[in-house]
């Protein structure tokens, strides 16, 4: 297997790819971002993407000679966009922050990343859809997750555990799955699948917070588990 591209090698390439060299370039980047996210590769063609962006397939061509080479175009900037934070330098930074408890550090990790999908919503969704489809971008996002995110995470996870904060009784790495899965689950339900309805984020992350700080079900499961296990 091909050796894992770092951060830096990422952002080098993100940024010779960043600016289109024209408005109609950038019409069809715009477009192919959009239609590679909502239909994934092999179910958008370049006529659809001409048609969107508002120019010829000829004319589409002449920018990228094949939709492959389109697809990496807008993949490339969407893998950076949507795998680092945008606010910090790297995804480590945001997931080694420390803070008095848990639950403080739980809020801002939500606050930033909600805000970040946001803002690059439709990279965001690209990611997903390219992960789902194309083994070489899955390999790449696992690179990142390995460089820049478990450890730091992990870290993160045995610090509260030293503190009391998080059940030491769990492996670090089931916590870090949990935290993970609760926090992807909001952030993709808020910024791609109703970004629209009337979300009050405040709340609603409040209330993320404390399902992982306090349980879904608390006393109540303990009172009328059958197993009798606390």
């Amino acid at each position: 297997m091909a050796r894992q591209p770092s951060i830096r090698a990422l952002r080098g390439e993100a940024t010779r790819y960043s600016r289109p060299g024209s408005a109609k370039e950038g019409a069809i980047l715009d477009a192919a971002t959009r239609l590679f996210g909502e239909r994934g590769f092999e179910a958008t063609h370049t006529a659809d993407i001409a048609s969107a962006a508002g120019v010829t397939e000829r004319t589409l061509f002449r920018y990228f000679s094949s939709k492959e080479k389109l697809y990496r175009r807008v993949m490339v900037p969407a893998l950076l966009a949507a795998a680092v934070p945008r606010a910090l330098d790297d995804a480590g930074e945001l997931f080694a922050t420390d803070a008095n408890h848990f639950s403080d550090w739980q809020r801002n990790i939500l606050d930033q990343r909600v805000a970040a999908a946001r803002r690059a919503a439709p990279q965001f969704r690209l990611l997903i859809a390219g992960m789902m489809t194309d083994e070489s971008v899955r390999r790449r996002v696992i690179g990142i997750w390995e460089e820049k995110v478990r450890a730091p995470l992990l870290a993160t996870v045995r610090r509260f555990q030293d503190r009391g904060q998080l059940r030491s009784d769990l492996p670090p790495d089931v916590l870090a799955r949990a935290i993970i899965s609760v926090n992807l689950g909001y952030i993709i339900a808020r910024a791609l699948i109703a970004p629209d309805a009337a979300w009050d984020d405040r709340a609603e992350i409040d209330a993320t917070v404390d399902v992982l700080v306090r349980g879904a079900a608390g006393a109540i499961a303990r009172d009328s588990d059958p197993s009798g296990k606390p």
